[in-house]
């Protein structure tokens, strides 16, 4: 077994703003060679393995149309947001504006499959941060992509400094990519 713990002198792969989700790509890549598949299976995902990612790290699993059943959410997203979204549909908590939009991100995360990177804009009554978002595909027992796992972590912690129960509302998305996984994009 292989711990991802974060380092200062350890590089990671990838291009991307936060070394959580540059860990979390590697850790991706190495469930892939451990399991011998492009689309890992979830219970290749050993929580034990990622100790230091978890807080940041959330798993959906893609039960029906428009139906993105949250099996788990990060400490981190949790204190960040002050929501914990477990149990619930994602598509039903986001903007109306931005289910179908969602959806069809999230759908092409596990029917091509890849994985997908971006930047989302959180705001909240006294502050506005950038939070990176990295998705990669899991797959059932029957070896198809119908998890989700991601992670979120905050691009500059300095400008998070949330008080009391501020409503947060997800503002534009930038740096939006997917990622091939060895699948196509």
């Amino acid at each position: 077994m292989r711990d991802f713990v974060a380092s200062k002198d350890k590089p990671v792969e990838g291009d991307f703003h936060t070394r959580e989700c540059g860990l979390f790509a590697e850790h991706y890549a190495w469930l892939q060679r451990e399991s011998g598949q492009m689309v890992p299976p979830r219970k290749a995902f050993n929580p034990s393995q990622a100790r230091a990612l978890l807080p940041y790290i959330s798993l959906a699993e893609i039960r029906g149309p428009r139906f993105v059943f949250v099996r788990l959410v990060g400490t981190n997203t949790v204190n960040r947001t002050h929501i914990d979204s477990t149990g619930r549909n994602l598509i039903e908590m986001l903007p109306e504006h931005m289910r179908e939009w969602s959806w069809g991100q999230l759908v092409h995360v596990t029917e091509t499959p890849c994985g997908l990177t971006f930047l989302c804009k959180e705001d909240y009554e006294h502050v506005s941060l950038w939070v990176e978002v990295l998705s990669f595909p899991l797959a059932d027992a029957d070896g198809a992509p119908r998890f989700i796992l991601t992670l979120a972590a905050e691009v500059d912690r300095q400008k998070l400094a949330l008080r009391g129960d501020q409503a947060m509302q997800i503002g534009e998305h930038t740096n939006y990519r997917y990622i091939d996984i060895g699948c196509g994009t």
